[in-house]
């Protein structure tokens, strides 16, 4: 009985931290316990023993992931785990108009040779033709990739 008790207590701790640091292999620690706590209780007190702990386990394990996800999210701890924010994209303005070809600007941070440049007042993500630049050096446009725009040192 104490391993099966155990083997429960074991797998509802690995699918809490499994909500906590997804990943999967928590998951299955705690899929091999809930299983091993099954056989465990169907070699001592039969099958319909097995099912009923199989079942309760599933139905506390999903009643302790929502409330993970309900109050647990909402305390100091588990505000540091959850997202509480969207994620954008890196400066929100894509490199995708041809009417910057020619531009010039100045380099914002150390091209080595990636980096940012700024543009008629907005920021980009540039690639240096030369490698290696100071920011505050001025830069012209030469052509632009995907994302990015393909700068030259003036």
């Amino acid at each position: 009985m104490t391993w099966i008790i155990g083997l429960l207590i074991g797998c509802m701790v690995l699918v809490f931290l499994e909500v906590l640091l997804p990943g999967g292999i928590l998951g299955l620690l705690a899929a091999a316990c809930l299983i091993g706590a099954t056989i465990k209780t169907a070699a001592l007190y039969g099958g319909f023993a097995a099912a009923l702990v199989f079942m309760g386990a599933i139905l506390l394990g999903l009643v302790m992931v929502v409330l993970e996800f309900k109050l647990f999210a909402k305390t100091r701890f588990g505000k540091r785990f959850f997202l509480t924010r969207t994620v954008g994209s890196g400066n929100g303005v894509e490199a995708n108009s041809d009417a910057l070809i020619g531009a010039e600007g100045v380099a914002l941070t150390r091209l080595n040779p990636a980096g940012k440049v700024e543009v008629n007042g907005k920021s980009y993500d540039a690639h240096c033709r030369d490698g290696y630049l100071e920011s505050g050096t001025p830069i012209q446009i030469i052509s632009k990739d995907s994302f990015k725009l393909i700068i030259k040192k003036l």
